[in-house]
């Protein structure tokens, strides 16, 4: 565990170094048996058209307690579960804690010792779904926190649905019903685990999940990709998918010119359940230029740095580099140097386990990426992730920097509204960012200007008062300013 664990109410509970698993995901099978000595298989389950809840906690963990004790699950169970009209919904708890003791979820309550030892109380008596104590399914569904509760369709796809009520949980349930396979020719097209990144001006690949929710092998389908109502591609697919397997299509591909882009896939090709034919994708794309090929990654890790792994991906999604499988040494500056392609959209991805970046809590961690010595993009505190696109131009390294030359800002500093005087050597798109004072990007906007001297304005009443980073990208060139606000 990262952080001590302080045992109350009020702890933020983390229960091991494993990212948790991405909605949206294909859950594992698992087998668990509840306190009674009764058997349960999750597939068995879904195979029977059940949706399937499941309330990974541990007996110490005062929220665990919390929403266990209102009986919301016990209500979805006894409402909606097997014996009722509705008959469509299986509620598993699973006291995933790899230290305790199965007596501890019989009471009764202390709240001092281990987690070998605490317990809030008896958490069986009066509880009509299983309890299965059993630490290894917890792993296997790679919780980071308790509780984490977790919604499973027939399908097999996994998402994170949280402490909701009974009726929002019942709510959800319905949802996968489009996906049971109760119908011969059905194919589905699922959400994808993670939108793409990219940089704009770099061809996407526009690729979707196709799913065989029918009860016959699924061998043919066609599928469409479009942006509003321009068509981007259509695939016709053929295969032999048996039901619930499912195959990554690739439509066609996409050039990004705008920084945000909503796909929407549709299979056009009819079948039995017209309901779970479309899905929505995003690929989100950058103008971040790094002017040259020699670039250095500079990684401050903060106190807990077994957490940190980045990896840097070409623009075939090939990994360029990664950091080592042994952990880095804590609060120890690291520093990585690359030889790149020109001309190619890299994509570098920083990783931290338990979700709150390498600042600032436990130490002043940060990451920046930099040529000839210039701070190109930097990030501290970015959560789980920070995934960060850009362009290498070895022309614009050597060639002079006009953009830097012909570049003021006013008012400095300002209430909100600044003007951007600058000259540029021809048309094209400009990038504009500010970062606060920590890195993190607060304000992000691209125009597209014509060449020579020009102004355009950037609205910056939104922000709080404070210093913050003017990053400018035009032509392969960058130039930056420091621009106060005050209101």
């Amino acid at each position: 565990m990262k952080k001590t664990l302080l045992l109350s109410s009020a702890l933020a509970i983390a229960t091991s170094l494993s990212a948790q698993m991405p909605d949206n995901s294909i859950c594992p099978d698992f087998t668990g048996v509840d306190l009674n000595g009764t058997s349960h298989n999750l597939y068995d389950y879904l195979d029977q058209g059940y949706t399937v809840v499941v309330d990974v906690s541990a007996a110490w963990c005062g929220p665990c307690w919390n929403y266990h004790t209102a009986h919301t699950l016990r209500t979805l169970y006894d409402t909606h579960g097997p014996g009722t009209a509705d008959d469509k919904v299986i509620v598993l708890m699973i006291e995933a804690e790899g230290q305790n003791t199965t007596a501890q979820l019989y009471g009764p309550q202390m709240l001092n010792g281990t987690v070998a030892t605490v317990t809030y109380g008896d958490w069986v008596t009066g509880i009509t779904y299983p309890i299965i104590d059993d630490a290894s399914i917890g792993n296997l569904l790679e919780i980071a926190y308790f509780p984490t509760i977790y919604k499973i369709c027939p399908n097999r796809v996994i998402t994170e649905i949280g402490q909701i009520s009974a009726s929002a949980l019942w709510s959800s349930c319905q949802q996968c019903d489009k996906y049971e396979a109760d119908s011969p020719s059905d194919a589905s097209v699922l959400p994808n685990i993670s939108n793409a990144i990219t940089c704009i001006g770099s061809p996407s690949d526009l690729s979707i999940r196709l799913q065989n929710t029918g009860t016959t092998p699924l061998t043919s389908a066609t599928i469409e990709a479009k942006r509003g109502t321009v068509v981007l591609g259509t695939q016709d697919w053929t295969g032999n998918l048996d039901t619930y397997e499912l195959e990554t299509v690739s439509v066609g591909t996409f050039v990004p010119t705008v920084a945000s882009n909503s796909i929407v896939y549709t299979i056009l090709s009819t079948d039995d359940e017209a309901s779970n034919n479309t899905a929505n994708g995003t690929i989100t794309a950058a103008n971040t230029v790094m002017p040259g090929v020699d670039v250095t990654l500079e990684l401050m890790t903060d106190q807990y740095p077994g957490e940190t792994s980045w990896v840097l991906y070409d623009g075939a999604n090939n990994v360029v580099d990664e950091s080592p499988n042994s952990p880095y040494a804590a609060e120890t500056l690291t520093i990585v140097n690359w030889t790149l392609n020109d001309d190619e959209c890299y994509r570098f991805e920083i990783f931290d386990v338990y979700g709150d970046g390498i600042c600032c809590d436990y130490g002043n961690g940060f990451y920046k990426l930099k040529v000839n010595g210039n701070t190109v993009i930097t990030g501290t505190s970015f959560g789980d992730d920070d995934i960060k696109p850009f362009k290498t131009a070895l022309s614009s390294s050597v060639e002079e920097n006009v953009l830097e030359q012909g570049l003021s800002v006013f008012p400095n500093p300002t209430e909100g509204r600044l003007n951007v005087s600058l000259k540029l050597p021809s048309s094209s798109k400009v990038g504009l960012t500010v970062t606060n004072v920590l890195g993190a990007v607060v304000l992000q906007e691209v125009k597209t200007l014509t060449a020579g001297a020009q102004t355009t304005v950037l609205d910056l009443s939104s922000l709080a008062q404070g210093t913050y980073t003017l990053n400018i990208l035009a032509d392969g060139m960058t130039a930056t300013r420091k621009v106060s606000i005050t209101h």
